[in-house]
């Protein structure tokens, strides 16, 4: 029984830990995005200034331009909408912030998934290790102890876990569906 359930957490334990290093992977291409957005904006925000300072942060972006305007990169550089720093016009911020913002959540919600199934799998260990122990000092102190089988099952017994993932859940999935509107209104404002 012990290792049936060791069995059940490991394999919800390699699902996650596959969501969740795809989860890393996603953030980090969304913490790009975002800091290629940024960049962008501050060389449009900086075009043109008079004062020195800006115009010496325009150069430096320059330079960032002409060092990574290789095949994929000069694409997206073209692509990829600016953060605008200027204006009042909210809904641009809007289309720019929201859905790298949505997306780096979600990410977040994986990579906890994983981390709190990997903490409970750790505890179920020690619990049963610790029921173990216990039941060899009440055999080295002679008291009437339950057969070795029945120990185990009952430890086990109460340290089982049901719980679904995050996004098996009803709030899980109000949140993947708010999260889809936010991404789709988005990218569709004009």
């Amino acid at each position: 029984m012990q290792k049936e359930l060791e069995l059940k957490f490991t394999d919800k334990l390699k699902i996650s830990k596959k969501r969740a290093r795809v989860a890393y992977l996603i953030a980090m291409m969304v913490i790009i995005y975002f800091l290629m957005t940024v960049i962008k904006g501050v060389y449009f925000w900086t075009d043109g200034s008079s004062y020195s300072f800006a115009q010496n942060i325009n150069e430096s972006i320059k330079i960032i331009f002409t060092k990574t305007w290789v095949f994929p990169l000069s694409n997206l550089w073209e692509v990829i909408p600016a953060v605008p720093f200027e204006g009042r016009d909210i809904i641009e911020f809007y289309k720019v912030i929201i859905p790298p913002a949505v997306v780096f959540g979600i990410c977040g919600l994986f990579i906890t998934d994983h981390r709190t199934l990997r903490a409970k799998l750790y505890e179920l260990r020690a619990d049963i290790e610790k029921e173990i122990a216990l039941r060899e000092m009440r055999k080295d102190a002679g008291l009437e102890t339950l057969s070795e089988s029945a120990t185990i099952e009952i430890a086990i017994s109460n340290a089982t876990n049901d719980d679904p993932a995050w996004h098996n859940t009803g709030w899980g999935k109000v949140i993947i569906g708010v999260a889809i509107a936010l991404v789709v209104t988005a990218i569709g404002l004009k």
